[in-house]
């Protein structure tokens, strides 16, 4: 996504890859995300986790021409207190609570930015192959094809080995390219089923799956009802964004503001 992003690690440990290089953080240690950066984040159910997502077109003035060549932040108690101050900001939901995130937030960047044995220009980076390029060609293939195409039609569109293509579509998306599909699959599902307007063979027929025991199958998997007895108030753990991407936000996290 657009958005630069501060992952912050309250309690427990958490697996965070940013652009396939894995960074391995504990309680008070958090990880900065720079905007369009492929990321992903593996933890158990223990965790506690912060995440501090900041508007590109507010924030990108800060971002214009520098960036974090080690992005990981070590028990910075700054940190945790200014992200405990935006927390109480908007829940308060005071008088320009939400400028006063703002300045928080811009304090926070700034600080970091401020580290000259952290930062670089962004220039000295722009020869380097991006693997959100990357991303964003596959999610694109497999968004507008996703009833029909298949894991060698994917590697072919790639022009990659299919061994390799498997290898830098986990290291990428922290999933693999049956789990991505599969998980395309039923977002869709979801969706015209609460439309109401097709039965349950043409809904499997229409997100390509091949016989409707296999639909009833892996629909269960992922949302734990059959397809008959899904709730009208449903809501999918993944949703399909307009730039062909899954937003993975999970039902137990609380969003302080949209």
């Amino acid at each position: 996504h657009n958005d630069h992003e501060l992952i912050y690690i309250n309690e427990g440990c958490a697996d965070v890859t940013v652009n396939e290089k894995i960074f391995n953080l504990c309680s008070k240690e958090g990880l900065f995300v720079h905007s369009n950066d492929i990321h992903h984040i593996r933890s158990d159910k223990s965790t506690v986790i912060t995440i501090l997502k900041a508007e590109n077109k507010y924030f990108q003035p800060i971002f214009v021409s520098k960036k974090l060549i080690y992005p990981k932040l070590n028990e910075e108690p700054k940190t945790e207190y200014i992200l405990n101050s935006i927390g109480t900001e908007l829940k308060a939901c005071l008088e320009n609570s939400g400028k006063m995130s703002d300045s928080l937030a811009t304090q926070l960047f700034i600080t970091m930015l401020r580290n000259k044995e952290t930062v670089r220009s962004v220039d000295l980076e722009a020869h380097r192959p991006s693997p959100n390029a990357i991303y964003q060609k596959i999610c694109q293939k497999i968004f507008s094809e996703y009833s029909t195409i298949t894991f060698k039609d994917a590697a072919e569109y790639m022009h990659f080995s299919e061994p390799y293509f498997s290898k830098i579509f986990h290291n990428i998306f922290g999933m693999t390219f049956t789990q991505y599909l599969n998980t395309l699959k039923v977002a869709a599902a979801v969706e015209k089923i609460k439309h109401g307007k097709l039965s349950m063979t043409e809904i499997s027929a229409a997100c390509g799956f091949n016989t409707i025991r296999n639909f009833n199958r892996v629909f269960k998997k992922f949302t734990g009802y059959s397809p008959n007895s899904l709730p009208s108030n449903y809501v999918f753990l993944y949703s399909i964004q307009d730039d062909f991407a899954l937003n993975p936000t999970l039902n137990c996290t609380e969003i302080l503001e949209w």
